[in-house]
């Protein structure tokens, strides 16, 4: 049990949706408040909510005005608010997935090297050594960025971005890791890579993985890889749910 303290305001987001800003000491505690605020919300299984989307700070949630009005939703989230004073921090599904950090799949390994003023096989160690949380889906469908990279693996963004980060590609920038869903221009610095999809417009939802979850990579070599990236993602990741 955590105690909360953050500051939320709540307002309208077009004409089917509504955002929950939340201001918090820390990301980390705006993001807990989100992910709860979410769960409850959730639970009480409304049909008048079309989706939700958590973000670091902030839950956008979109509904049918025809079943809810914007005015008695704004209620309904304050109630929810006023109830998240002490809060379990939330938890979703904890994945162990396997990635390359070598040979083509980190194009940025020389470069992080020198940034980081350390050696390659110090900084993998150190990078899998971490359980990650997925703070957000976002900038475009299906990017997962991830909180918990450590200060000593913070590094800047690329001058000039790359025309084309290959698809779940493993990338590090300012205090976050990230893995891009798709093929798609990038600026993060690519360490490593996946081997199998993180998003299939196919899939529902298309996104693997959800805000809450917790990530840990296990390193493999470039011929494991191509051994695993022929095998059905669900034969390559180990996955536990909380509470079972």
């Amino acid at each position: 049990m955590i105690k909360t303290d953050f500051h939320a305001v709540i307002r309208p987001f077009g004409e089917v949706g509504s955002l929950v800003d939340i201001s918090a000491p820390t990301m980390d505690e705006a993001c807990h408040t989100v992910m709860a605020l979410n769960k409850m919300l959730l639970a009480r299984r409304l049909s008048a909510i079309v989706s939700t989307t958590p973000s670091y700070s902030s839950l956008l949630v979109c509904f049918n005005p025809s079943l809810l009005g914007r005015a008695a939703l704004h209620d309904l989230l304050q109630q929810l608010l006023n109830d998240l004073e002490q809060i379990d921090q939330p938890r979703g599904v904890t994945w162990e997935i396997p990635a390359c950090f070598g040979g083509r799949y980190a194009p940025d390994r020389k470069q992080l090297e020198v940034a980081l003023s350390t050696q390659w096989d110090v900084i993998v160690h150190r990078f899998c050594s971490i359980e990650f949380t997925v703070r957000a889906i976002g900038f475009v469908p299906g990017f997962t960025y991830l909180g918990g990279l450590p200060p000593d693996l913070h590094c800047t963004r690329m001058m000039t971005p790359r025309a084309r980060v290959p698809a779940s590609s493993i990338a590090i920038a300012g205090n976050q890791a990230g893995i891009y869903p798709f093929d798609s221009p990038g600026g993060w610095r690519i360490l490593g890579r996946l081997p199998f999809a993180v998003f299939d417009t196919a899939d529902e939802p298309p996104a693997i993985f959800s805000p809450g979850d917790q990530l840990r990579f296990k390193p493999v070599d470039e011929t494991e890889f191509a051994s695993l990236a022929e095998q059905p993602r669900e034969n390559v990741i180990s996955v536990s749910v909380a509470g079972q």
